[in-house]
This record gives C-alpha cells, sequence and structure tokens, in this order.
C-alpha cells in the first residue's frame, strides 16, 4: 500500500515542478519579448494526452480480463442472457434469479451486441467502454465549444480520464453507469447548442433515456425540463413536458408486466426507496468526498456561476445540471451501502464547469504571472484525481487462474452456491444462483422490514437445505460476511481455503474490497459455531 501512495505521489509532485518549471519559462520568454507556444500549456496537453492513451489501454486490459471487474457483472450478466432470450428482466425473484435494483435500459442495450460478439462480459464491457468514450467525447465538446480552444477541450477531457479512480473504476465495467453519464451529458449538450425547439425536445428524450439507464436520470431530465421552461416560459415548454412526461413517467407506470416482468416496479422502485438514511453523516460522506477529490474543480467552478449571478452571462444548463448532479451525489449518499459510483455524474459536471473556471480566470490579455498561475492551477485540479497506475492493470495470470477455478467447481460433487459471483457465462454454474447483493438489496436500510429480510433470505433456502452434499465459496469468511450469507456458518464447515491461490482473479479496485474467491465450505447441516475450525 505504501509502495501505491509513494507512486501516486512522484507523480502529483512530478506534474506540479513540471508545470511549476515550465510556467516559470514562460514568464521568462514573455519578459525577453520572445514569443511562441507556451512550455506550460504544452505540458499540460502532453499530460492530458498520456493520461487518455492510458485509459484507452486499460479498456483493451479490461476486456479480455476473464472473471469480474466488479462483483456484480455476474449477476448483471444473468440480466442481459434473459434480455437476449426475451425473457422477462423482473420476473418474481427464485433462488436461481434475483433481479438488482437498477433500470432495465443497460440490458437491452446490450442484448443485440451479445448477438454477435456472444453472451459473455467482454461483450457487455464493450457496451460500456461505448458509454465512456461517448461521455469523454462529450466533456471534450462541451468545454472546446464553450471556451472556443482545442486545448482546453483536452484539458477537460484529461480530467475525466484522470478521474477514472475517483469514479470508482466502473466506468467501463459492466454496468448501466457509464451510459447514465453519456445519456445526461449529451441531452445536456444537445440542448445547449441547438437551435430549433425540435432539437431541443430531441435532447430532452436522450436526458429521459438516462432515467431508463438509472433511477438518478431522472434528475438531469427534470433539470433540462427545468431550464427551458425557465428560458422560454410555460406555454413554449410543452413540448418538453410531453417528451419527459410521456417517455419517463407514463411509460414507467404503465411498463409492468410487460414488457419487462411483474416484479419490474417492486424492484425499480418499492426496493431502493427504503434504503435511504437522510442524516448528518450522508451529507459529511458526500463533503469529505468532494474535498479529497474535486475541490480545486468545485472552486473552479464557482467563477462561471458567479459570472452568472453577476450578469455577465447568461444562464447555461450546464449551470443547472451541476446543481442537479450535486442533488444526484446526496441521493447517492443517503444510501450509506453505496460504491462511490453513485458520485459519477457530479464528478463529470464538475470537470466541466471547473474547467470553464479555469479558463475564465484569466483574461487572453493577462500579464506572464498570471498566465503562470493559471497553468499551475490547472495542475493543481489534476492532482486529488491523479492514482497509482499499476493499480488498475489487472494480473496476467488472470487466465490460467480462471481455469483452475472452472476445474475446481467442476470437480466437486455437488451444487455450489457461489454468492459473490452470481453466474458466469455459459451453462448455469452455480446453484442457487442469487447473487447477495440482489439479496441484501431487499431487506438493507431503514424502511425495510423483518419482513422484507425474511423474504429475501428465504430464497437461499436451496443453499441453506440442500438435500446432498453442497458447497459453498466465497471471497471472506462466512462469520465475517454480512447477512445474508452470514447465516450460513451454522451450516457449513471449512474445507478448503485457497489462499492466494486465485488471487489474480482479484477485480478493480472499488470503496469496498470485493477480494477473490478464497474460501470452499461444505454442507454439514446445523451445526454450532463452536464446531467450525479455528479462525474460521
Amino acid at each position: 500500500m505504501t509502495g501505491l501512495l509513494n507512486t501516486a505521489n512522484l507523480l502529483r509532485a512530478g506534474l506540479l515542478a513540471t508545470v511549476g518549471l515550465c510556467a516559470i519559462v514562460d514568464v521568462r520568454r514573455r519578459q525577453h519579448h520572445d514569443g511562441g507556444r507556451s512550455v506550460a500549456r504544452a505540458a499540460l496537453a502532453l499530460w492530458s494526452g498520456v493520461v487518455v492513451a492510458f485509459t484507452v489501454f486499460l479498456w483493451a486490459d479490461h476486456l479480455r480480463f476473464p472473471f469480474l471487474l466488479d462483483l456484480m457483472e455476474g449477476t448483471i450478466l444473468q440480466h442481459v442472457a434473459r434480455a437476449a432470450h426475451g425473457l422477462p428482466v423482473y420476473p418474481l425473484p427464485t433462488p436461481e434469479y434475483v433481479p438488482l435494483a437498477y433500470n432495465p435500459l443497460y440490458y437491452f442495450l446490450s442484448a443485440p451486441v451479445t448477438w454477435v460478439l456472444g453472451l459473455n462480459l467482454p461483450a457487455l464491457r464493450l457496451v460500456a467502454i461505448a458509454g465512456m468514450a461517448g461521455s469523454g467525447a462529450v466533456i471534450y465538446a462541451a468545454v472546446r465549444k464553450w471556451t472556443g480552444s482545442w486545448w482546453w477541450g483536452l484539458i477537460g477531457l484529461g480530467l475525466f480520464a484522470t478521474a477514472y479512480r475517483v469514479m470508482d473504476a466502473y466506468l467501463d465495467t459492466a454496468h448501466s453507469d457509464s451510459w447514465l453519464l453519456c445519456a445526461s451529458l449529451l441531452g445536456t449538450y444537445v440542448i445547449d447548442r441547438a437551435s430549433t425547439r425540435a432539437g431541443r425536445v430531441s435532447g430532452v428524450v436522450i436526458l429521459v433515456l438516462g432515467f431508463w439507464f438509472k433511477q438518478h436520470g431522472a434528475l438531469f431530465a427534470a433539470g433540462g425540463v427545468a431550464f427551458l421552461t425557465f428560458r422560454e416560459g410555460w406555454r413554449a415548454s410543452l413540448p418538453y413536458w410531453l417528451a419527459a412526461g410521456v417517455l419517463g413517467l407514463l411509460l414507467y407506470v404503465a411498463a409492468a408486466p410487460w414488457p419487462f416482468g411483474p416484479a419490474f416496479h417492486y424492484f425499480t422502485w418499492d426496493v431502493p426507496r427504503k434504503w435511504s438514511t437522510v442524516d448528518a453523516g450522508a451529507v459529511m460522506r458526500l463533503m469529505r468526498f468532494t474535498a479529497r477529490s474535486y475541490l480545486p474543480l468545485v472552486v473552479a467552478s464557482a467563477i462561471p456561476m458567479l459570472r452568472v449571478w453577476r450578469g455577465r452571462t447568461p444562464l447555461r444548463i450546464w449551470h443547472v445540471q451541476w446543481f442537479c448532479g450535486a442533488a444526484s451525489a446526496l441521493l447517492g449518499a443517503f444510501d450509506a451501502g453505496s460504491s462511490d459510483n453513485v458520485f459519477i455524474p457530479f464528478g463529470a459536471f464538475v470537470i466541466i464547469l471547473g474547467t470553464v473556471g479555469l479558463a475564465e480566470f484569466v483574461r487572453a490579455d493577462a500579464g506572464a504571472w498570471t498566465q503562470a498561475v493559471q497553468s499551475a492551477a490547472v495542475a493543481v485540479a489534476f492532482v486529488p484525481l491523479i492514482y497509482a497506475p499499476q493499480t488498475v492493470i489487472l494480473s496476467p495470470h488472470a487466465p490460467a487462474a480462471y481455469a483452475e477455478f472452472l476445474g475446481v467447481v467442476h470437480g466437486l460433487d455437488g451444487p455450489v452456491y457461489a454468492p459473490d459471483i452470481g453466474e458466469l457465462a455459459g451453462p448455469p454454474l452455480f446453484f442457487p444462483g442469487a447473487h447477495w447483493v440482489a439479496l441484501e438489496d431487499m431487506g438493507r436500510g431503514p424502511g425495510h422490514t423483518t419482513g422484507d429480510r425474511a423474504q429475501a433470505y428465504s430464497l437461499m433456502g436451496p443453499a441453506e437445505h440442500p438435500t446432498g452434499t453442497a458447497y459453498l465459496i466465497t471471497n471472506l469468511p462466512l462469520p465475517a460476511e454480512q447477512p445474508p450469507l452470514s447465516l450460513l456458518a451454522s451450516s457449513y464447515v471449512l474445507q478448503t481455503d485457497f489462499g492466494d491461490r486465485f488471487a489474480a482473479l482479484a477485480g478493480l479496485p472499488k470503496r469496498y474490497n470485493h477480494r477473490f474467491p478464497r474460501f470452499l465450505y461444505r454442507f454439514a447441516g446445523p451445526v454450532t459455531t463452536s464446531a467450525l475450525p479455528p479462525g474460521v
């Protein structure tokens, strides 16, 4: 851990020192009336280009990874499989399959890709990568158009790429986050640039699509409609309200049981609305995260806000969506069990407004020292986002470890429940197939009752009461697991601790360390805790 921190600190110090020295060179050249391009700006452009290129390298590295980049990729694969085969994605929960509490558009967007590339994790990740690439393209275009400078557009894109770890390394995993972000950014960009009402309606439609990827997208759709209503008036804004109301609220209400399944509203509305705990701790979590990751950019984003406040520039939709992003982040923080991916949209809008603020901080005809300070400020904005690159480069031994892991599972003489995995590509390998996250989602949070938790935990019945020999594979020892998995501790005994044998299958770093398959348990019937092997 110390080595990784040192790597990140060396990169931070190197960037600051390089840009600082280059800025001094720029000052001396200008003082001697020596024209030419800014060396400091060239250094920052080079840094941004390198980070973007490294991100593209990560896409290739992560596409090839045979196991789970994120804890939920396996169960998301189950969702896409159902969509690809024309089955309801939200049936009543069974031990084989429990839906997650996300809206369905990512599953249906991925399904046609699997028809071509196969029903596997690389196909799903390729869809996510397309959403991340689209998000980066919109950030570049938005900043370039706003500032009139390709260089500032590249800085915005570089900040987005550098924020990969701050965004919880989620944007190229088989998940809907990248497309929620892409739809929110693209819809905002279309509204900002559209010169016709039809163009602005299309922007609202794109924002509504963000809601269909993930529920928090409704905030950005509301922000877009609110901005247009403020600018054009209630009567002229009727088409925007109709587009958002029909394609968002009405279609959502009418969507079940066809085409998504009888439990669509239960999993996408009833389950997640009971997670939230509104307290000071959630606010503090968001404030700490923002201060640790985006403080320079948040300060810089105040500059375009103040220009609007003082009447120097007109209100733009980007200003409004900054606040919608903050609201989205706060709602995510109210869910204490959420990962930091809930802060991704907020971070993207902070990057856009912050980059514009850094550009507007200095006039084009400012003095040499003022421009040097601007270059230094851009470097400072990068600093909290920088991470150790080796933390997101996956093990080259993963394919061999994966083949060995499959061999172990196939060699067992009974059904295997792998609640940290859910399911893998190919024929069903595990039984039950219910992922522990989906089970926990049904019962966690202050809004859920003991009955909700009992319903969720009953879905582990085939593992809790098997008819014969049965096994359980977990990433953590059972007593250390959270409910519902900890309930199995009285029925299973440790057979094998694989240690680091499958460490190459560890995925990407997140807020929560999900580790890798390690502990193999065998069903032994109800036993007392004291009968378990020492250390379990």
